[in-house]
């Protein structure tokens, strides 16, 4: 068997190194707070009195705070929400995950994340239904 020369060596760690820091920066967490629907700055919470049909995201900004409020509308469907962001190559994700909840009495129809620093632009919105 040949010895590995000190090229060849260098070689794979540049490769190693290389699909590391691609696989780095395809999942960066993000900082985001959860926050009580009831709980919204009052700015917000006319936002979302004013528009009883909502889409299923929808994005205010309150101060130097961008509030994501996901809603179900779905009546009585017994799911429970979570919300999480992270960053893909430096875009935000949100991603909202539906779970069946049978005979759960505290059923959420909306759930809410709170990220600072961040305008209500390049949002990217996923929806993973797990029920």
């Amino acid at each position: 068997m040949k010895k590995m020369r000190r090229w060849d060596l260098t070689y794979v760690v540049l490769i190693l190194l290389i699909g590391f820091s691609l696989y780095s920066s395809m999942h960066h967490p993000m900082e985001y707070e959860l926050v009580d629907p009831s709980k919204l700055p009052d700015h917000v919470q006319r936002g979302l009195k004013e528009l009883p049909n909502h889409d299923a995201f929808s994005t205010y900004r309150h101060g130097d705070h961008t509030y994501i409020v996901y809603h179900l509308n779905e009546p009585n469907a017994y799911s429970s929400l979570d919300l999480k962001a992270h960053k893909r190559f430096s875009q935000p994700i949100i991603t909202a995950t539906i779970t069946h909840a049978v005979d759960d009495p505290l059923v959420e129809s909306a759930k809410a994340i709170k990220l600072k620093d961040l305008s209500e632009k390049g949002f990217e919105f996923q929806v993973v239904d797990k029920r």
